[in-house]
Order: structure tokens, then C-alpha cells, then sequence
């Protein structure tokens, strides 16, 4: 009697782990959303500054500075649960340390072709850091600078223009990023990221190119059309 009740008590206990295991991966995914949408809600406050130029961009510096001290202390508690390439959440056995500023960090991934995905990825923004950086943040300097001297009645650019080509020009970076990583063969030892790995963490590095390639999409031809109707 006891030995015809063991299948199913293992078949429900089975059941139960693999429930488990869906729950909190569901968990760490909403989170990691939930946290990714902090950086939305910069772009969102210096592109339409809705408080107007200084308290916007004032808002956008102070949750832009404030979010690594929320994502980077998540990422270190979560780091070797999820899958740094997919996302997904499990116990897994590849592990790997991935130098981050003046920390290293131990990551993981699902699989053997993730890994290397991972390190193709790392490998392209480290080469080519300095024309990302400037393709990413020279941009928003300017974004930066002009909504500022638009706020204190010195205007550089107007506001439709000067959001035009921050989108542009990020757009185009993170476009071609976003793709070129397929082309590397030759990946470096260690790996190492020039840039806040927390921020690719937090849906994926797969996830967060695929918001890069269809945002990106959407700026470009936005800005193709505000120029044709110029």
C-alpha cells in the first residue's frame, strides 16, 4: 500500500519544485522590469520634460544617479540565478566572473551557446567602448547643456531639434551595437563590461538589445519623417 502511494507522492512533489521554480522565476523577471523601467522614465523626463527644463532634467539626473544604488545591490543577490544572456531563472552550473568598474562580478548562463553569446557581446563594447560612449552620451550631454541654457532664457537648440538628434544619434549606436556582436569570433579573456552590467542584467543582455533594435527603429524613422517635413 505504502510502496503504491510513493509514484505519486513524487509525481506531486515534482510538480510542486517545478511550481517552485516557475513562481520565483516569474518573481526575479517582474522585478527586473520593474527596475529596467526606471530607464524609460529618464528618457521620458529629458525628452518630454514634463515639469519643464530644470526640474525635469534635475528629476531625470537624480533617478538616472539613484537607480544603480537600487539595480546594482539586485543584481549581486540575483547574479548567478538567472541567466545573464536570456534571463531566465534556474540553478545553474556555468558560472563565470565578469569584471564590472572595480568589482567583479560572478554571472551565469543556461547554456553553452549563451555564454559564448555573452562573451561576444562583452568582447565588441569593450573594442569599440570609446565609439559607443561618445555615440551614447555626447548626445545626451548636449540634450543636457541645451535644455539648461533653454531653461535659463539662453537658448541653444530648440527642444524638438534637440531631441532629435539625441534620438538619432543614440538610436544609430545602439542599433549597429546591437547587431554587431554576431560578427565577433575571438572573444577576450577575462570579460570584462565599460558599462554598468546591472543595466543589462536586469531583462537580459538578448532582452535589452531587442528593446535597443525596436526602440532604436522607432527614433530612426521618427526623426526621418521630422526632417521630411521640415
Amino acid at each position: 500500500m505504502a510502496q503504491g502511494l510513493w509514484p505519486d507522492w513524487d509525481q506531486h512533489s515534482g510538480t510542486a519544485l517545478a511550481s517552485g521554480r516557475a513562481s520565483a522565476s516569474g518573481r526575479l523577471a517582474l522585478q527586473g522590469l520593474a527596475l529596467f523601467l526606471f530607464i524609460p522614465l529618464v528618457l521620458f523626463l529629458y525628452l518630454q520634460q514634463p515639469f519643464g527644463p530644470a526640474v525635469s532634467i534635475a528629476l531625470g539626473l537624480a533617478v538616472m544617479f539613484g537607480h544603480g544604488f537600487v539595480a546594482a545591490p539586485w543584481m549581486a543577490r540575483h547574479s548567478t540565478k538567472r541567466c545573464l544572456w536570456c534571463g531566465r531563472a534556474g540553478d545553474f552550473d556555468r558560472t563565470f566572473p565578469v569584471v564590472s568598474g572595480a568589482s567583479e562580478q560572478r554571472v551565469a548562463a543556461c547554456s553553452a551557446g549563451h555564454h559564448i553569446s555573452v562573451a561576444r557581446f562583452l568582447t565588441l563594447v569593450v573594442r569599440y567602448r570609446a565609439p559607443i560612449a561618445i555615440g551614447i552620451f555626447a548626445p545626451l550631454l548636449v540634450l543636457l547643456v541645451a535644455s539648461l541654457a533653454l531653461a535659463a532664457g539662453h537658448p541653444l537648440l530648440a527642444q524638438d531639434w534637440n531631441a532629435w538628434q539625441f534620438k538619432t544619434i543614440v538610436a544609430l549606436t545602439v542599433v549597429v551595437t546591437s547587431f554587431a556582436y554576431r560578427r565577433v569570433r575571438q572573444v577576450s579573456q577575462p570579460l570584462h563590461s565599460p558599462f554598468p552590467l546591472h543595466n543589462l542584467f536586469l531583462l537580459g543582455i538578448r532582452n535589452t538589445l531587442w528593446v535597443f533594435r525596436l526602440v532604436g527603429a522607432w527614433w530612426l524613422v521618427a526623426g526621418l519623417l521630422q526632417v521630411l517635413r521640415r
